[in-house]
């Protein structure tokens, strides 16, 4: 902790009431807190976690933040300070419940002050005549799987105070072992066990099929030969290993204890990740399984407008055989989406890259190779799921066609931009600059049928609008509709 932060520090908790009294926090109470505040950051290191301490304001609903670490051994949540901010009821349950019971609470969802989705776990911290005066949380990010980092800086500024903390455990109560639910083993420098916590314990019981508490590094090597690797490699950083045991993984993170220059101990956090994994395995499997879903979809539907296009050669009627090209490019379209699908993500596509390949097919069937006509694409890249792009994949196929077939038919030279803005509202424009819409149109008389699905689609399965306007020299189709999670 920086010189000159405890005084900051006493300043912000002298502004709070403590829970119990409505009284400003006494002189005793604010050495409780700072001093568990001087340790925050090696909390924060070892936990591999976000660590605050927020105090009750004078409204019972809101607590305040009145100190804080950001792991150096894992990325944070916060992009910047929340020092000062309020921690609300509706967000942050797990807080106020341990205000409420004066117990630990475990690894209950909550909404940090930016807004990212949290998993809390929560201490009361007791002051000198025994009512809880603040608690103490940490938090892990619940929207993802946070990874660990190597970081040797860590090590060189935190290994010395790191040795006096973890081999003095009385002066910090025990809420080291409480706050880490990983199985936390510490060894000294004689290979004996000097700290063992209940997750060790349970975890050793489960790897060894019996009761098994060991007493030094040789007794986990002769129950558990696995772990060997962990205890004789050499570390000069912050280590992190998987090791299969049986049918199980762990993840191990383990390091040296410095003192002068002589090793003192070793710290070992072990986490049984069995069940991680095998999920990431049924996520792998799953994924192969849709893209090869969206990849033969991509070909029956290719067979499709083959067999249409077969057929269409039959019919001598022009208007047929323009219905048959018509009903062929929407086939292609959705094939085309599917392809996409099939090799990048079998949830969400970029847009942008697939539009562009719906232009170019349209361009390669609909124009002369040596028409100056020309389609360009522009603006941001937004992703979609197949629920959306289906159906902007459609739309935009009709609108292409309209203006290749109408506003620039019969001419030599002419132009249409895509222009795609993202956010929270998605635009997607198509402007051709042709002969423009003809005399008295609208979208509710309109009786081209691809304009009506256009219209459907943009209404009923996106949640949008489509709106088509003449400009002084062309036309501007505008598909409008809100983005996935907004």
């Amino acid at each position: 902790m920086e010189a000159g932060y405890l005084p900051e520090l006493a300043c912000r908790l002298l502004q709070y009431r403590s829970y119990k009294h409505g009284e400003h926090i006494n002189e005793h109470d604010l050495q409780v807190i700072t001093s568990l505040a001087a340790n925050l950051q090696y909390f924060a290191d070892l936990a591999g976690a976000d660590v605050f301490i927020d105090m009750l304001t004078e409204d019972k609903r809101v607590a305040a933040v009145v100190a804080e670490a950001r792991p150096r051994t894992a990325p944070s949540l916060y992009r910047s300070s929340v020092l000062g901010q309020a921690a609300y009821i509706e967000n942050e349950p797990a807080v106020f419940q341990a205000f409420t019971t004066e117990k630990p609470v475990f690894n209950v969802r909550g909404i940090s002050q930016e807004g990212v989705p949290i998993a809390q776990t929560v201490l009361p911290v007791r002051g000198a005549g025994g009512d809880v005066i603040a608690v103490l949380i940490m938090e892990r990010d619940d929207s993802r799987q946070v990874q660990q980092e190597k970081s040797l800086k860590f090590l060189s500024e935190t290994t010395q105070k790191l040795t006096d903390t973890l081999f003095n455990l009385d002066s910090m109560g025990n809420v080291l072992p409480t706050l880490i639910h990983d199985a936390l083993l510490v060894t000294n420098e004689n290979g004996e066990v000097a700290y063992f916590n209940k997750v060790a314990e349970d975890l050793f019981t489960a790897l060894t099929g019996r009761y098994f508490v060991p007493r030094t590094v040789e007794d986990i090597i002769q129950n558990v030969p696995q772990l060997k690797v962990i205890f004789t490699k050499e570390l000069d950083q912050l280590d992190m290993e998987e090791i299969v045991v049986g049918n199980r993984t762990l993840l191990v993170r383990s390091l040296h204890l410095l003192e002068s220059d002589r090793v003192k101990g070793s710290v070992y956090l072990l986490r049984d990740i069995t069940e991680l994994r095998q999920k990431e395995k049924q996520l792998v499997a799953k994924s192969t399984v849709i893209k090869e879903i969206h990849h033969r979809v991509k070909n029956n539907l290719q067979t499709i407008a083959s067999l249409l296009r077969l057929q269409m050669r039959r019919v001598d009627v022009p208007e047929v055989k323009h219905a048959f090209q018509e009903s062929i490019n929407r086939i292609k379209c959705i094939a085309l989406v599917h392809e996409f699908f099939s090799r990048e993500s079998p949830e969400i596509i970029e847009m942008k890259s697939c539009i562009d390949k719906i232009a170019g097919m349209l361009r390669e069937g609909m124009v002369s190779a040596d028409s100056g006509l020309a389609i360009n694409v522009r603006g941001d890249k937004i992703y979609l799921s197949s629920e959306k792009a289906i159906p902007v994949a459609i739309i935009i196929n009709e609108l292409l066609q309209n203006a290749l077939e109408h506003g620039l038919s019969g001419r030599e030279k002419g132009q249409i931009n895509v222009d795609i803005s993202g956010g929270k509202t998605v635009i997607i424009s198509v402007t051709d600059n042709g002969k423009g819409l003809p005399e008295g149109f609208s979208l509710e008389s309109m009786t081209n049928l691809g304009l009506q699905i256009a219209v459907t689609l943009a209404r009923e399965n996106l949640g949008g609008e489509l709106n088509i306007v003449s400009l002084s020299q062309g036309t501007r189709a505008e598909l409008i509709f809100p983005q996935e999670g907004s």
